[in-house]
């Protein structure tokens, strides 16, 4: 069961506006304005216990000629519905619904060709595991959002999500993750670790293949 401290926090972030985190609408993307509009925090594993989080810097489709598909109705719809639930237990269902349905999603595309490996090092399953972006919102040609909106967005949304996660580790998912997760502090006994990324994660790099081979071999020293 995800803990209630965790439900909460990422209920939080998923109540949050554009407005609560961007000065302007510079970054606004151009197309599916209402997806735009509307946080993402995340997904948790039904079985979550302090394992391995995953973090991206912000999530995908804010390009120009970006063609919103049938997985937009379905995972940002039920992002509205965690987003609009009143209750701890209506939240809690809600978040095992939007969880299941994101990480499911995630398996079908590139990403997953990294995070599956990494799975597979740690030995833990997808119900173990947890990911996020450290800004929940899509940017408009998924461009990286100045420092300003970058520290608010910690201090909103990402900083208590880590917090009431209290992972074992975070693995920041390409270079510039494991920049801008560098900036800030994390949990005391939360290790962070660097996974670089390949183009379109069409393959794995020689540094990140190391990672890997530490990270099964139960190494801590993997940053």
């Amino acid at each position: 069961m995800i803990p209630s401290a965790v439900v909460k926090a990422f209920h939080d972030t998923a109540q949050l506006k554009r407005s609560d985190l961007f000065s302007n609408a510079v970054l606004t993307p151009i197309t599916a304005p209402a997806d735009a509009e509307t946080a993402a925090p995340g997904w948790v594993g039904a079985e979550w216990n302090r394992g391995t989080l995953l973090v991206g810097i912000n999530p995908g489709g804010g390009g120009d000629s970006y063609k919103r598909n049938p997985t937009d109705d379905l995972l940002y719809g039920a992002l509205r519905t965690f987003r609009d639930a009143v209750g701890e237990e209506a939240q809690a269902r809600a978040f095992r619904s939007e969880s299941n349905i994101w990480s499911g999603l995630q398996q079908g595309h590139n990403i997953w060709r990294i995070i599956g490996p990494i799975a597979n090092a740690t030995g833990e399953s997808v119900t173990q595991l947890a990911f996020m972006n450290i800004l929940p919102f899509r940017t408009r040609m998924d461009a990286i959002a100045p420092a300003e909106t970058l520290q608010t967005a910690w201090r909103l949304s990402a900083q208590p999500q880590i917090v009431a996660l209290r992972p074992k580790r975070v693995i920041a998912l390409g270079a510039k993750a494991w920049k801008i997760l560098s900036r800030f502090d994390l949990p005391r006994d939360t290790e962070l670790v660097q996974f670089k990324r390949g183009i379109g994660d069409s393959y794995i790099p020689i540094e990140s293949q190391v990672v890997l081979a530490k990270l099964a071999a139960g190494s801590t020293e993997t940053a």
